[in-house]
Parts: C-alpha cells; structure tokens; sequence
C-alpha cells in the first residue's frame, strides 16, 4: 500500500475511533418529536466511507430469449466526508486493488455525479452520468462472435448521457427522519414510518456505431430495440413508502420504494443486421421506480451502516417497451459525530440565506396593509 494511501486510512480510522465520547451532545431544535428523532446537523458530523456507483442498461429478448445486460467496469472507492448544517462534502479516490480488472470488463471512461438531499421533509436525487465504454453482463463473447481479449464481450464505442432528479415530501417528518439512516447526521431512536409523495424528470441519450443488438441475436429482439441512437425524456408523479425498524434504540434497518408513471417521448434510430437505418419519434407512457436500503448501528456519538440506493427508468411504448436503465451506488459508512460548531461555517451560511432571500423579498411586491 502507497504511504500517502496508508497515512489517509490511518487519519480516516483515527477521525472514526476518536472524539469527546464522554461530553454529552444536544440534539438540535429542529421540530423533531425527540422521542423518536435526535437530530445532529447543528454539530460536525464526519465519515469514512467505501463504495461503488453503477449504471446499467437492460433490452428486454423476445419470448424465450434472455435479456440483453450492458454494464459499465465500475470502480470501487473509499474517501473521507462531513456534513454540518445542510451542507455535506465527500471525496473520494479509486481503491487500486480492486479496480484492476480490465481483462475482464474492458475499459470504462466516466463521469459521474451523484447527489442525495435529506432534509427533514423532502428526500431527493440528483443525478448527472456520462459512461463511454460498456461489457455484455448477460451473453458470452462465443454466443454472440465477439473476438476479443477480455473475458466478457465489450461495447468500447458505447456511450450513454444522462441527468435526472426525483423528490418525495415526506408526511411523517416529526416522527421519521431519512437523514438518520442515509445521511447520518440524525439518530432515528424507534421504530417509525411515513408515506412518500413526490414527482420525477429524467434525460437519457445513447449513441454507438452499430446496433446495441449484436448480429448473432438480431433475431431475438424487437426491431424496435435495434437501437443505435436514442433520446429519452420522461417526468411525472410518484409515491410510496418508507419505514425504519429499530431495535433495542441502536440497530435498525431502512426500507423505502417510491414508485411513479407519467409521460414519456422517445426519439430512436435503429439498424438492422444488413445495415437499413430508421427512425423511431413517438410519445406515450413511462414509469419510474426508486429504492432505498440501509441498515447497521446508530447511536449519540457514533454510526455504522450500510445504504444502497437505486433509480430505475423504464417505457411503455410499443417500439421500446423493453427498455430499461437504472443508476444507483451502494456505500459503507463508519461515521464518528463531534460536538462541535463552526463560527466560520455559520456566519457564511447567514451570509448566503440573505444574499438570496434579499433579491427574492425585493422581487415580490409587497402586500398592502
């Protein structure tokens, strides 16, 4: 292990396993029933963390036929984050050890940015990818002729766009908090749940050099999905559920579906097998479905858990209705809270409140006495 990897494991896992355990913190007054929810985001909340994004594409075969499964090599990560007040921060660096695999999976080029806001009533997304470089999950290199020197057949002139958000309120916000599990900056001290009810937008763009069906199973798709070229945008309402179960005040587990459907417009270019392009424009419905999990330990001072986090966008028009994309990641969180408060950090958050709330106060007019 390089020294500059051992010296910020070492500083990770010293911010983790120290602090002024013995000095009791205050929950913050945030309207929370404190029963129920102790909240910390008034105090710095710090992490060391491991994990992986992801991003899949999936076509669905005809009757008979397998689905066909493009994934990107994903890298595995670790890196260090806090979080105070409604401001967090993570940074992250690829763990070499695990991210040698390019003779299996070929070679993925990325950008990824992943954004997920927990205040006490709304949970949302946010999301912005762009991954050029894809390996076949589902068929072998011998079942579709691919010869190539990776273990499972590659798509390095791949490339897929995409950038989306989707947000739920949430009802029970004095009793239930999502921060508590996915967030870490709140302590979720018995069992609660509450309804979700939000709205979703999506963009997705792909664009290849030939067909995203390979020839050997041109006959197992629906012309429809021979696509080379697509743009998707889809929006509409969405509502669900979540709930945590704690055990014994500290151990809990946190389950969340949020499921919506609304519009949807499509713009395809598809090729067959001997080359004939056509194009595909036609508006219909979608659907769209949102996951959360979490689980592990929460207490005054110290969290570890476990959070994966998936968005799935599919279509319900005759051409694609087999086409489906999901981005999501999965984390380790070993988290250690600090009682302490930043003047600096507090007096530039006053700052930037008036610095927005002026120009919007000027811009409306004033009610008349």
């Amino acid at each position: 292990m390089p020294c500059t990897l051992r010296s910020l494991v070492a500083l990770g896992l010293a911010l983790v396993c120290t602090g002024a355990f013995a000095q009791r913190i205050r929950p913050a007054r945030t309207g929370f029933d404190t029963a129920y929810v102790h909240d910390y985001s008034h105090i710095v909340t710090g992490r060391f963390y491991l994990s992986t994004k992801f991003n899949r594409m999936r076509l669905g075969g005809s009757a008979g036929f397998r689905d066909l499964l493009y994934l990107p090599n994903n890298k595995f990560n670790f890196g260090f984050g806090a979080s105070y007040r409604a401001l967090t921060l993570n940074i992250g660096v690829g763990i070499p050890v695990l991210n040698r695999d390019q003779d299996r999976y070929g070679t993925t080029k990325y950008i990824d940015a992943q954004a997920n806001l927990y205040t006490k009533r709304w949970a949302t997304n946010l999301f912005l990818q762009r991954f050029s470089g894809y390996y076949i999950g589902s068929h072998t290199k011998a079942e579709i002729g691919f010869i190539q020197p990776t273990e499972f057949p590659t798509r390095r002139d791949l490339v897929q766009f995409n950038v989306g958000a989707s947000s739920v309120h949430i009802f029970n916000n004095d009793r239930f908090s999502y921060r508590a599990s996915f967030n870490q900056d709140a302590w979720q001290r018995k069992s609660q749940g509450s309804w979700l009810l939000g709205g979703y937008a999506t963009y997705f763009q792909l664009r290849s050099d030939s067909s995203l069906v390979p020839d050997a199973l041109s006959d197992q798709f629906e012309p429809g999905l021979h696509m080379r070229r697509g743009t998707f945008w889809d929006v509409g309402p969405s509502g669900g559920y979540a709930y945590t179960l704690v055990m014994k005040e500290h151990w809990f587990i946190t389950g969340s579906a949020v499921l919506g459907a609304g519009a949807s417009f499509q713009r395809v270019e598809t090729e067959t097998p001997l080359g004939e392009r056509g194009t595909i424009a036609v508006t219909g419905p979608g659907w769209h479905a949102q996951f959360r999990a979490g689980g592990g330990y929460n207490s005054e001072h110290r969290y570890f858990g476990i959070s994966w986090n998936q968005e799935n966008i599919g279509y319900l028009l005759a051409a694609t209705d087999r086409f489906s994309w999901s981005v999501g990641n999965l984390r380790v969180n070993f988290v250690q809270r600090f009682n302490r408060r930043s003047d600096r950090m507090d007096k530039g958050l006053r700052w930037f409140r008036k610095k927005v709330q002026d120009p919007l106060q000027e811009a409306l007019p004033v009610p008349k006495e």
